[in-house]
């Protein structure tokens, strides 16, 4: 059970880990979106006319 444990607790680190990389990779190609856009469709999701998800 503890090796099983372990083998999944690696996995989880390993995705988290490609996830970080493939996030640095985006910043550093200048695929960013605006805190300000993010916000401004955050609070669009809470009304009858949510709009679209904002793209770099």
């Amino acid at each position: 059970m503890l090796k099983q444990a372990l083998s999944a607790w690696i996995s989880q680190e390993e995705e988290r880990d490609r996830l970080t990389q493939e996030a640095l990779a985006d910043v550093e190609a200048g695929e960013l979106i605006d805190h300000h856009a993010m916000q401004v469709w955050a609070d669009s999701l809470d009304t009858d006319s949510p709009l679209p998800v904002p793209y770099p």
